[in-house]
C-alpha cells in the first residue's frame, strides 16, 4: 500500500495587499522592501524592532532569578557544591532533556560539582523520574537529584526520593497539574503562580536559566554558560517550541555557537552528517542533528546520547556519532513501516472521517510512535494518537493540530487512563488495554464539541504576495536572518498569481512535478511541486490554463550549477479554481 494518499485541498488564505510605502525603511536597513514587508507584517514596525528581531541580544534575555522557586532551587545546589555532595541530574531521553542533562552536568562540573547523571530506558523504566533510577541514586550516594524536562507530574517518584533523603529540584517546562510535587524546588515557568514574563522556555532552556542563577550565587559571572548555547538551540528547535522572545534570542545565538562548538561529541555529529563548516539552520538542527540525538533513547537507550555530549574524547566521539546515525537509519525503517500500517489501519476501518484518530497494535515500537502520529495528523489534517500495545497495557503518543488543544483533551478523559502529560500539540499517555475502547470514544466525544470543520480545514496562510522578480538571492540572504523559522516564526509562504508554465512539465523522482514559470511573459524561475505528478497533464505548457501557486524558495544545486528554485506548497489551475481571500 502507498504511504501516499488523495490530496486533501486546502483554504488559501491570502494576504490584503499592503498599500503602505515601505521603501525609506528598507534603504535605512538595507533590506529588500518585501522582506521589510514580512517584518512588519509580523508586528516588527519601527526600524529598532526589526533590527531587534534580525540581531536579537544576549542582554535581553530575562533574569533567572523571576523563575518560581529559583532561590530555594539555586541554594540547595549550591550547598551541595560546597559541601561535596554528590549530585545526580536526571533527564529525559529525548533532545530536550540529554541536552539539558548535558549542560547541567557540564555547568555544574566546571563550578567544582561532584555531578553524574542519568537516563531512563524509555522501555524498562518510561518518562520522568523511575524508582529505579532513584534506588540507584541512593546505592552510589547521590544526596540531590535534579531534574531536566520532567519531575513536574512525577509524584511517587518524588515521595520516594524523599523517604530515601534524597531532596530533588525539579526543572521542568510541561503543563503542570492542580498541585506540585513535594519537591524541595519546582522550577517550570509554566506553572500557574509564576511570574516569569516568558513562559515558553523549552526544558534545556529552563536548565540554562537554573545554571546562570547557580554561576551568580557563587560570584561567578553568568555568561559563563553562554558556551553551552549550542545545546539550548538544538533544543529549543527540536522540541518545537515557539520560537519568539527569549527562545528566539537563545536559538539564533545557539546556532552560531553550533556551528563553531568546542564539544568533541557534536564536532562529531557535524561531520557524519555533512555539516562542518556550514551556516547552521533550523532544517539541519529538526531534520538532521535532532534526530540522531533522539534516535537512541527512541531505538534503545538514550545514555548514548547523553555520552556523546559529554565526551571529551574525539575517538570516542566519533564512535558515538556512528553509533546514533545507525541507530536513525534503524529508527526510519521501523517508521516507515509503522507508518503503512497506521495508513492502512485508517482505511480498514473507515475512520477518515473520525475527529480524533486513536490507533493501537501490539507490534509498534513505542520509540517511533509520536513520529508517525505527526505523520497521520498531518496528513487527514486531525489529532492522531497511536498506541503501542504490550500485553495489558499501552504507551500512546498524540499530535495535535491548530485549535485543539491536546494535553486538555486528556485531562478531560483522564478517567480512562492510567497516566498523562504534554503539551498543547503533544502529550503521551499510559492506558489499560480494557480501556482502549472507551477512551477513544471519550476523547472523540470531547473532540466533537470542540472541533468544527473550520478547524478540521486545513489553512495555508500566505504571508505575502511576491512578482517573480523580487524572488532573488538579495530577497534570499535576507530571509536567512529570519531565522531559526519555527512555531510562531514561520519560514515566509508567498503567493503568485496568474504565472503561465513555459517548456514541458516532467516527472521526477517518485510523485514530484519539475517545470518552470512566467510572470507576464517576463521573469521566469524553475519550480518543483512535491507530491503533485498526476497534475502534469493538467499544467501542460502552451495551454491557456495559468497557476497560482503558494511556495517557498531557495538555493537548489544540479550538476555544480546553482540557481533559484520555487517549492510549491500548493497550486491551483486558474480555469478550475478560484483563491479564497481572508
Amino acid at each position: 500500500m502507498s504511504s501516499r494518499e488523495p490530496r486533501r485541498d486546502a483554504l488559501w488564505l491570502l494576504p490584503e495587499p499592503d498599500a503602505a510605502d515601505w521603501s525609506a525603511l528598507a534603504k535605512e536597513l538595507s533590506l529588500p522592501e518585501l522582506a521589510v514587508r514580512l517584518l512588519a507584517q509580523r508586528g516588527f514596525i519601527t526600524a529598532d524592532a526589526m533590527r531587534s528581531f534580525l540581531a536579537p541580544r544576549l542582554e535581553d534575555l530575562h533574569d533567572p532569578m523571576l523563575l518560581p522557586d529559583i532561590e530555594p532551587a539555586t541554594d540547595r545546589i549550591v550547598r551541595a557544591i560546597q559541601g561535596k555532595e554528590r549530585i545526580l541530574v536526571f533527564g529525559d531521553y529525548d533532545v530536550d532533556g540529554t541536552t539539558g542533562t548535558a549542560l547541567l552536568v557540564r555547568a555544574f562540573s566546571a563550578l567544582g560539582a561532584q555531578v553524574g547523571s542519568y537516563t531512563p530506558h524509555r522501555a524498562r523504566e518510561g518518562y520522568g523520574l523511575s524508582e529505579t533510577g532513584i534506588r540507584q541514586a541512593k546505592d552510589e550516594g547521590y544526596s540531590l537529584i535534579v531534574t531536566t524536562d520532567c519531575g513536574t507530574t512525577d509524584f511517587p517518584e518524588i515521595d520516594l526520593a524523599r523517604g530515601l533523603g534524597i531532596d530533588v529540584v525539579v526543572t521542568d517546562h510541561h503543563e503542570t497539574k492542580d498541585h506540585l510535587p513535594a519537591a524541595l524546588a519546582v522550577v517550570n515557568p509554566k506553572r500557574s503562580d509564576s511570574k516569569y514574563p516568558f513562559p515558553e522556555l523549552c526544558g534545556c532552556g529552563v536548565a540554562f536559566k537554573l545554571a546562570q542563577a547557580v554561576c551568580t550565587r557563587l560570584g561567578r559571572p553568568a555568561e559563563l554558560v553562554h558556551e553551552h548555547l549550542d545545546l539550548v538551540a538544538l533544543a529549543t528547535i527540536a522540541d518545537i517550541v515557539p520560537l519568539s522572545g527569549e527562545n528566539r534570542i537563545l536559538a539564533k545565538h545557539g546556532l552560531s555557537q553550533l556551528a563553531r562548538t568546542r564539544k568533541p561529541g557534536l564536532q562529531a555529529l557535524l561531520k557524519v552528517t555533512s555539516l562542518t563548516g556550514r551556516e547552521l539552520n533550523s532544517y539541519d538542527v529538526g531534520f538532521v542533528l535532532g534526530p540522531r540525538i533522539n534516535a537512541s533513547g527512541r531505538m534503545a537507550e538514550g545514555a548514548s546520547s547523553v555520552r556523546l555530549l559529554l565526551t571529551e574524547d574525539p575517538a570516542e566521539a566519533a564512535q558515538l556519532a556512528q553509533e546514533l546515525n545507525s541507530a536513525n537509519n534503524e529508527r526510519r525503517q521501523v517508521e516507515e513501516n509503522t507508518t503503512e500500517q497506521a495508513l492502512r489501519q485508517v482505511k480498514e476501518r473507515r475512520l477518515e472521517q473520525r475527529n480524533v484518530l486513536v490507533l493501537a497494535d501490539e507490534n509498534w515500537h513505542e520509540g517511533v510512535i509520536g513520529i508517525v502520529a505527526s505523520r497521520i495528523a498531518d496528513r487527514f489534517y486531525r489529532p492522531a494518537i497511536l498506541i503501542a500495545l504490550d500485553e495489558n497495557k499501552g504507551k500512546g503518543s498524540g499530535r495535535s493540530i491548530p485549535g485543539f488543544h491536546l494535553h486538555d483533551a486528556l485531562k478531560a478523559c483522564e478517567n480512562q487512563l492510567l497516566g498523562f502529560g504534554g503539551h498543547k500539540y503533544a502529550a503521551g499517555l499510559l492506558i489499560d488495554r480494557s480501556r482502549l475502547e472507551a477512551f477513544d470514544q471519550s476523547i472523540n466525544d470531547y473532540a466533537g464539541k470542540v472541533l468544527t470543520p473550520e478547524l478540521l480545514t486545513r489553512r495555508l496562510k500566505a504571508h505575502a504576495f511576491a512578482a517573480l522578480e523580487e524572488v532573488n538571492p538579495e530577497l534570499l540572504k535576507a530571509l536567512r536572518r529570519f531565522e531559526p523559522f519555527g512555531p510562531e516564526n514561520p519560514r515566509p509562504l508567498f503567493a503568485a498569481l496568474g504565472l503561465e508554465v513555459v517548456g514541458f512539465p516532467r516527472k521526477v523522482g517518485n510523485d514530484h512535478l519539475r517545470f518552470t514559470v512566467r510572470e507576464k511573459k517576463g521573469c521566469f524561475l524553475p519550480a518543483i511541486a512535491w507530491g503533485r505528478a498526476e497534475d502534469i497533464l493538467r499544467i501542460e505548457a502552451g495551454k491557456e490554463n495559468h497557476l497560482d501557486i503558494l511556495f517557498q524558495f531557495d538555493e537548489h544545486t544540479y550538476a555544480g550549477k546553482t540557481s533559484l528554485q520555487l517549492n510549491i506548497k500548493d497550486m491551483r489551475v486558474r480555469s478550475d479554481a478560484v483563491s479564497d481571500r481572508a
